[in-house]
């Protein structure tokens, strides 16, 4: 990989993280395009993004966020589970733009001490 390439992708990599650290910070809603696997797939989701961690297991950068809408609604929708926590690889967020909408509230379940799956904790949220 050139050089340049390299640069490209911290650079990218940067921003995106300083996007999400600024959203959770300021507990910004979200909506976000995400490349993900099923049962949700691909597709656009609303979050309110409260924890950016490294995953001990796998060493990705994922994103712990409560999930107002979107795509992985289409799964359990009949179930009654939706919204709730979801965890997100940083790396399958395609798009990231702040709604305008802040949370304010604590969600049912929500760790003040960060994500059990967690080697390091990036931001989380303060409440």
């Amino acid at each position: 990989m050139k050089l340049s390439n390299i640069l490209k992708t911290i650079i990218v990599e940067i921003a995106a993280r300083d996007e999400i650290a600024a959203a959770i910070d300021d507990k910004k809603v979200v909506s976000i395009f995400y490349d993900g696997d099923e049962p949700g797939g691909r597709g656009l989701r609303t979050i309110e993004p409260v924890c950016l961690f490294v995953d001990k297991r796998s060493g990705n950068t994922n994103l712990t966020a409560w999930d107002l809408q979107g795509a992985s609604h289409k799964v359990a929708v009949g179930d009654g589970f939706l919204p709730g926590w979801r965890l997100f690889r940083a790396d399958k967020i395609l798009s990231w733009n702040p709604t305008g909408d802040n949370f304010t509230e604590m969600r049912p379940g929500f760790n003040p001490n960060g994500d059990k799956r967690a080697s390091k904790i990036i931001y989380i949220t303060k409440f």
